[in-house]
Parts: C-alpha cells; sequence; structure tokens
C-alpha cells in the first residue's frame, strides 16, 4: 500500500492535466458550437443580397487553447465587398487570430500593470501555452484605446458640475522632448453615499489628446457631448494652482475656481513642520476656508525660524498664496449666494488619489514611452475605471463620428489671457496646417 501511495501524482499534478483536458474538451466544443451556428446564417441569410463564395479555415487563439475551425465567405452584391457572417453575426475578427475575451483579459492585465511583458507570462502561466505576445498585447490595447467611444444618445442634464483636474508627467522615448505633461480632468456630479462609504457620483473622465487646441477648448466639447450645459451650468474647478488650469476662469461664463487643500497643506506642513504654532494656526485657517486668516497666519511665521534652505521657498510659496487668496474660498458659499441648493456637497481633492492611479502604470520602474503609448495606456485605465472595457463603443462595429451641434467656444467667455500662445513666442498658424497657406508663409518669411 506504502509502494502505491508514493506513486500517486501530487494534486497539483491532477489539477494540471484535468484543467488540459478540460481545455481539449471545451476547444473542440467550441469549434463544433462556431461551425454549426455558420451552418444556421448560412440556412437563414438574405439569399438575394449574400451569395456564398468559398469555405475557409481560421486559426484562432482562446482561453481553452488554440482551435481551428472553417466558415463561410460571401459576397455582398449590395456593397460590392466580401464579408464573413460568422463575424459579424458574433462581433468578432477572425482574421485578428485572438479571440475578443482572450484579447479583453491580455489588455485588463497589461492595463492593470506592471508591464506587457508581464501580463503575456501570466496568461502563459495559467493557460498553460503561449497565447498572446507582450508585442501584441501592446497593439491591441493601443488600438482599443485609439477607436472612438460612443457618444451618448441622451446628454444629462446639470446645474453643477464638479471638475478636477491635474497633469501627469511621463517620460518619452524616441522623440526630442524628453517628458511630456498629460492633462487630465475628472468630472461627476456630486457624492452619493453607498453604506458607509461616499462615491463620487457619475464620474468620467476627459484625457487631452490634441496639443493643438488649448486645454479648456478641448474639455468644453467633450462636455457638450456628454451633458446639457448651457451659460447658466456652474463650473466648479479644483487644481494644483498651475496657470493652465487657471485659464478656465476666463474661458466659462459661471466658474469657481479653487485651490486643490491637499497641495496647499502638504506646503505648509513641509515649510512649518519644526513651527507647530503656527502650523497649527495656518491649517486651522486653512480648513475654515478664511483666506485672510490664512495670509495672516502666514505673514506672522518667522522667517529666521525657518532652516536656511526653506527660505527661499518660503518666500515664493508666500507668493504664490498672494496670488491665489481669492482661490481659497469655499465655493459653496458662492454657489449658496447664487441661490443654488448645496445640501450633500463635500470639498474637493479627490483628483490627487485619482492620479496616483496613473502614475503607478506610467511611472513606476522608470518606464519612458512613445506619445501614442502613454495616451493609449492612461485612457484604457480611465475606461476600466469607468466600467467601459470592452464596451459596446470599443467594439469592430463602425462608429459614425458626429460633431456636436454645438462647440463649446459658443459659450465661451472670450479669454482673458493665456499661458501659451505669442507670448511664449509661438503663432498658433505655424502650428497647424494652415502653415503652408499665403498667411503662414508670409509669417515665416517674417520670422526670418
Amino acid at each position: 500500500m506504502k509502494q502505491f501511495t508514493m506513486n500517486l501524482p501530487t494534486l497539483k499534478e491532477i489539477e494540471v492535466k484535468v484543467f488540459q483536458q478540460l481545455q481539449v474538451m471545451f476547444a473542440d466544443l467550441m469549434v463544433r458550437c462556431l461551425e454549426q451556428i455558420d451552418q444556421w446564417i448560412m440556412e437563414h441569410r438574405d439569399h438575394a443580397r449574400y451569395r456564398l463564395r468559398d469555405i475557409r479555415q481560421v486559426a484562432m487563439s482562446t482561453v481553452f487553447g488554440e482551435i481551428t475551425f472553417k466558415r463561410r465567405l460571401y459576397q455582398d452584391r449590395e456593397k460590392g465587398t466580401h464579408v464573413y457572417l460568422l463575424d459579424q453575426a458574433l462581433s468578432f475578427d477572425g482574421q485578428s487570430g485572438i479571440s475578443p475575451h482572450l484579447e479583453e483579459w491580455a489588455v485588463e492585465l497589461a492595463t492593470a500593470g506592471p508591464s506587457y511583458h508581464e501580463a503575456a507570462r501570466q496568461m502563459e502561466k495559467l493557460l498553460g501555452y503561449r497565447a498572446i505576445s507582450h508585442e501584441t498585447i501592446r497593439q491591441r490595447l493601443i488600438s482599443k484605446a485609439e477607436q472612438k467611444a460612443a457618444v451618448p444618445k441622451e446628454k444629462k442634464p446639470a446645474k453643477v458640475l464638479f471638475v478636477e483636474v491635474d497633469g501627469l508627467y511621463t517620460k518619452l522615448q524616441r522623440t526630442k522632448r524628453r517628458h511630456q505633461e498629460n492633462k487630465i480632468a475628472i468630472i461627476h456630479e456630486g457624492w452619493e453615499r453607498h453604506g458607509k462609504r461616499t462615491q463620487l457620483r457619475n464620474k468620467v473622465h476627459y484625457l487631452h489628446k490634441d496639443r493643438s487646441v488649448p486645454f479648456w477648448e478641448g474639455f468644453g466639447d467633450f462636455l457638450i457631448e456628454h451633458y446639457d450645459v448651457n451659460e447658466e451650468t456652474w463650473l466648479v474647478v479644483t487644481g494644483d494652482g498651475a496657470d493652465w488650469i487657471g485659464e478656465c476662469e476666463s474661458y466659462f461664463h459661471k466658474c469657481i475656481y479653487t485651490l486643490d487643500r491637499f497641495h496647499v497643506a502638504r506646503e505648509l506642513k513641509r515649510y512649518l513642520r519644526e513651527l507647530p504654532a503656527h502650523w497649527q494656526a495656518a491649517r486651522q485657517a486653512l480648513a475654515a476656508y478664511d483666506p485672510q486668516a490664512l495670509m495672516a497666519a502666514v505673514e506672522a511665521v518667522p522667517v529666521d525660524q525657518l532652516s536656511s534652505d526653506l527660505h527661499e521657498g518660503w518666500e515664493r510659496f508666500k507668493a504664490f498664496l498672494r496670488q491665489h487668496e481669492n482661490h481659497l474660498i469655499d465655493y459653496r458659499k458662492v454657489l449658496k449666494a447664487n441661490g443654488l441648493e448645496v445640501k450633500g456637497m463635500r470639498p474637493m481633492g479627490s483628483a490627487e488619489s485619482q492620479m496616483r492611479t496613473f502614475a503607478k502604470r506610467t511611472k513606476r520602474g522608470g518606464y519612458s514611452w512613445s506619445v501614442r503609448g502613454v495616451q493609449a495606456i492612461l485612457q484604457s485605465i480611465i475606461l476600466r475605471k469607468e466600467g467601459r472595457a470592452g464596451c459596446k463603443g470599443l467594439e469592430l462595429t463602425d462608429v459614425r463620428e458626429e460633431k456636436p451641434p454645438i462647440r463649446i467656444s459658443q459659450l465661451m467667455k472670450k479669454p482673458k489671457e493665456f499661458t501659451t500662445g505669442v507670448i511664449n513666442g509661438m503663432l498658433r498658424t505655424l502650428q497647424t496646417s494652415k502653415q503652408s497657406s499665403p498667411l503662414g508663409m508670409a509669417l515665416k518669411g517674417l520670422r526670418g
């Protein structure tokens, strides 16, 4: 008995063998299922439109292993093209060589990180065969992220929208620029309770991709696609004080711009941690949304008691707070003064935690990216966070690209000032397709 017991396989070996046998069985079942569906489509197709031309064999990687099956090719008499009706009926691309489920799984693993290589290794380890390479995963992720998502059929009415904006710097490769700031906006409609937790209601993300268009103009067009906005819509914008974020006040009629208190509190603590009394006074004024009290507490700090290496930075930070004193207010008081209900509205400041998710995937390990690659991975993370990964808006079916009936520029104020453009020695015309026009050539001649 002891001899027989010692020769038995381990539980792990049994589990692996059973899994492999199930893969073979399910692969065979899937082939028969696909071929029977293709047979049914042939018998019930529109015979007047689709003419049977050929039966072709295709190989495809699936979670069951690689399968090979036959499907029928038809000629579409109306369009004059050749189609596989099975592919259309089941929403997949037989020419890709990868099943939609396997592709979605690979993209999900790559999005969660830490790398394309690790996603491919994890899938190979579980499935028992090399189902997809890391380069294929990268190409599929970029392709899916660049497909235009379906625009909502019905726009949501909104009296107040909350916008938290930040920039994420990533290293670039194969380009003259060494870094790129990826500007991201998080839009939500307020807060709602789920048990003991509070979550943002109907959160969506905007990733600014077109560098030839100002951020807030592109953001505005995104708003028009998703919300029923007009000149009476209030935007509550929170940011870290970057100049490009502050331009929101110049673009929108009813816009409240406030500083992200997380960044302000972090800097205050960095400078005043050795002066607890002054740190306590500044922190209480910040928490009470009292700009005057905060500035009084800041001005009362004895500079000579700070470390010498902090003097220059402290003066710059004080100047920054003076510049943004009007942006340290409580936005709820402004909304209430304008007749809006503010019950349930909370302090803003979730952008930093949201950005950590993006930074964890794009900065960990000192990664450097192509411009296309970093935008694709950020867009993929956004789809995952919004629960839209693999959604219908990103399927293989054609999505008609319709321009919004109205552009945000029609609802915007005339911008007062910009941090980009002629001030920095750049003419917008020379950065667009009009650079070869007579006007563009004339400007180039003046440039010398």
